[in-house]
């Protein structure tokens, strides 16, 4: 089996169909068939039962998941121990994000990147935290993870806090609170939130805050809607926590803005399987953790 036939069986078992598969390798779903059914025939099994529903593993396939992906690990090691020689990393390489850190700090690494490395492409795609953060590398192409939440896989994906971002509590117009920059978290703590559903970061900083104060969080509104939240604080719907980098909008907002203290902050940190690292990603992950983010 090639290095080729096995990224093309692992992108079947991925995706679950051949149509979806081959989209995400950039072929024809007949090239992709005749790939599989080449890789049967070698093999003298049956990889997959076909149905209209999409492609079912057969005992020979779970056979073959472990070694399959241990075959493509190799090849990107070889691959990037060539480049590390000389140096020089090629290709594209793949990095998940979530929207709120693609602006600040990946764009700033991929710039940097980007002047030291300017043969390597890179293409970013959206992570939402709804899945695992081992799902991601399992399923994706994704060498690189940038994420406020997760957990590091038992031995395969590794997990490196890079910074954290500063966060404001923002009131309703009018709310009467003490003069200057910060308020005491317990003055507001009565006061209803706005929030982001629960296990995203943003609820869970914040009922952690609460915790360590010992009050209890009153939630006024849960939305998934994020560029909704600045509205509702300004239409009176309850406080919120936001980035310190958007205290500015806020306030332009009619929204009353504070420092809290404690301190609210949020740490976002940087995934990737070290298994199977290309020395692009190495190199980027290098840029990443050169600069103290804090």
């Amino acid at each position: 089996m090639e290095v080729r036939q096995a990224r093309h069986f692992l992108a079947v078992v991925d995706h679950g169909t051949t149509g979806r598969a081959a989209a995400e390798l950039h072929m024809t779903q007949p090239a992709l068939s005749q790939s599989i059914v080449a890789l049967e025939r070698e093999l003298r099994v049956r990889l997959f039962l076909r149905s209209t529903r999409g492609m079912a593993l057969t005992p020979a396939g779970e056979a073959l998941i472990g070694p399959a992906r241990r075959l493509v690990e190799s090849s990107v090691r070889a691959v990037a121990a060539v480049e590390q020689s000389i140096d020089v990393p090629h290709g594209t390489l793949n990095v998940s994000v979530m929207p709120a850190l693609a602006a600040t700090p990946v764009s700033t690494w991929i710039a940097w990147f980007r002047d030291a490395y300017p043969q390597v492409s890179v293409r970013l795609s959206p992570y939402f935290g709804d899945e695992t953060v081992t799902r991601v590398f399992d399923r994706d192409h994704a060498e690189i993870l940038v994420s406020f939440v997760g957990e590091p896989g038992p031995g395969r994906v590794q997990r490196v806090e890079v910074g954290s971002q500063e966060m404001v509590v923002a009131l309703p117009p009018g709310t009467p609170v003490p003069d200057g920059p910060t308020v005491q978290l317990e003055e507001v703590a009565h006061l209803p939130f706005v929030v982001a559903p629960p296990r995203t970061s943003m609820q869970r900083i914040l009922q952690d805050a609460f915790d360590k104060i010992g009050s209890t969080l009153a939630v006024a509104v849960e939305t998934p809607f994020m560029d909704t939240m600045p509205a509702l604080v300004a239409a009176g719907a309850g406080c919120a926590i936001f980035p310190a980098r958007g205290a500015e909008t806020l306030r332009a907002l009619g929204a009353v803005v504070k420092h809290p203290e404690p301190p609210i902050d949020r740490p976002y940190y940087l995934f990737y399987a070290a298994h199977r690292l290309s020395y692009a990603a190495q190199a980027f992950i290098r840029t990443a953790r050169s600069e103290d983010w804090s």
